[in-house]
C-alpha cells in the first residue's frame, strides 16, 4: 500500500469512529420525590444507559427525607459503572418519599367509626396528646384501630393504631390513641356570654337537645331550677348550664320579717311573718305566721315578700318543730 493510500485509509477509519454515537454520560438528580418502598439508582442519576437501573434499598418513610452524600454518591456510581457528569465529593442528593398526612380529624372518624352503640346520636370526640402521622398517598387503608376502650360514665377512651403498612420501628408502627368521648344528651346551656355575679334568669338559657360538650358536674334540664341563681363565674354562650357554675341567691335571710302572701281565685290575703331559713328566689322556703302560729312554706317573690300557693298547708309552731326545723336548716 502506497502512503497516500495508508493516509486515505486512516481518515477513511477517523470518520467512521466519529461518526460512531458517543454514549451520554448520567446526571446527578439533586432532589427526588420516590412513591415506592424502595430507592432505585434513577432515583439519584438520570439518562441512565437501559438495563442499567437496579434497586438500592429502602426508601424513607412516607412523608421522610433522606441525604445521600458525595462519597456514597461516587462510592454507588463506580459500583454500577455509571459515567457521572462533573462528579464531586461535595454533591448531595435529597430523596423524599410522598405521604399524606392522617390528621386529628382523620382519627376522630377512625373513632366514631368504631364506636359501640351511643344511642344512635352524636358524639363528640377529643383526643389527648395528639400527634399527626404520614403514610403513602395512595393506600386506601393506611391504618387499624383495635382494641376501643371506652367508659361512657367518665368518658375517658383508649384504642390501639396499627399501620397497615410497617415501618420496622416498632415506636411508629403501632401507638395509642386516647382521649374522651361524650354521647350526645338534653342539657341546658347558656344562649349567651355571662359575667361573674350575674343572676341567671329563664331568658339567659336555652335547651340543647344533642348536646356534645363537655360537662364535669351535675347539668341542669329545666329552666325553672336556675332561675334566680348567681353564677359562680363567668361563662360563654353554648357551655352547658352545670350545678358548679350556680349558687342560690339568697332573697330572704333567716330571721327577716315578710309580708305572707296568698292567691287563690277570688281571694288574696296577706300576713306578717319571719323566715324560719334563707332562701332564693324561686326556692321554697318555711316561713313563721305571726297571727297563727303556723308554719307554711312559700317561694320569695322578693326580699321582702313570700308567696304561699293554693293547697299548701301549715304546720304547728311548737318549740320542737322549731328547733328541728332550725337545725336542718342549719346543716343544709
Amino acid at each position: 500500500m502506497s502512503i497516500r493510500g495508508g493516509i486515505a485509509a486512516l481518515i477513511v477509519a477517523g470518520s467512521m469512529v466519529c461518526s460512531m454515537p458517543l454514549a451520554e454520560a448520567a446526571t446527578l438528580k439533586t432532589a427526588s420525590v420516590i412513591t415506592a418502598s424502595t430507592v432505585r439508582l434513577s432515583d439519584l442519576f438520570s439518562d441512565l444507559e437501559p438495563g442499567q437501573d437496579r434497586v438500592l434499598g429502602p426508601a424513607p418513610a412516607p412523608g421522610a427525607s433522606i441525604q445521600v452524600g458525595g462519597a456514597q454518591l461516587l462510592a454507588i456510581a463506580d459500583q454500577y459503572g455509571v459515567d457521572w457528569i462533573d462528579q464531586s465529593a461535595s454533591a448531595q442528593v435529597t430523596i423524599t418519599r410522598a405521604g399524606r398526612v392522617l390528621d386529628k380529624d382523620y382519627f376522630v372518624n377512625l373513632v366514631r367509626q368504631n364506636l359501640p352503640d351511643a344511642g344512635g346520636g352524636p358524639v363528640s370526640v377529643d383526643l389527648i396528646d395528639f400527634h399527626p402521622i404520614a403514610v403513602s398517598p395512595d393506600d386506601p387503608k393506611p391504618v387499624t384501630l383495635s382494641d376501643l376502650n371506652w367508659d361512657p360514665r367518665s368518658g375517658r377512651f383508649t384504642a390501639t393504631i396499627y399501620r397497615t403498612q410497617t415501618t420496622g420501628d416498632s415506636t411508629q408502627d403501632s401507638y395509642l390513641l386516647a382521649g374522651t368521648i361524650h354521647a350526645a344528651r338534653r342539657v341546658l346551656v347558656f344562649s349567651h356570654a355571662l359575667q361573674s355575679g350575674s343572676v341567671v334568669s329563664m331568658a339567659d338559657v336555652t335547651m340543647d337537645d344533642a348536646y356534645t360538650g363537655r360537662a364535669q358536674d351535675r347539668t341542669y334540664t329545666d329552666e325553672a331550677d336556675i332561675d334566680g341563681m348567681t353564677l359562680t363565674h363567668s361563662v360563654m354562650a353554648g357551655d352547658a348550664v352545670q350545678e358548679r357554675d350556680l349558687h342560690r341567691t339568697v332573697v330572704v335571710h333567716k330571721g327577716d320579717p315578710v309580708l305572707i302572701v296568698f292567691t287563690a281565685p277570688g281571694l288574696h290575703l296577706t300576713a306578717s311573718g319571719r323566715a324560719i331559713e334563707d332562701g332564693g328566689k324561686g326556692q321554697y322556703v318555711r316561713v313563721l305566721n305571726l297571727a297563727s302560729n303556723m308554719i307554711v312554706t312559700g317561694r320569695p317573690n322578693n326580699a321582702s315578700e313570700v308567696v304561699v300557693e293554693a293547697g299548701s298547708s301549715g304546720m304547728p309552731s311548737d318549740a320542737a318543730t322549731l328547733r328541728r326545723l332550725t337545725t336542718s336548716s342549719r346543716g343544709g
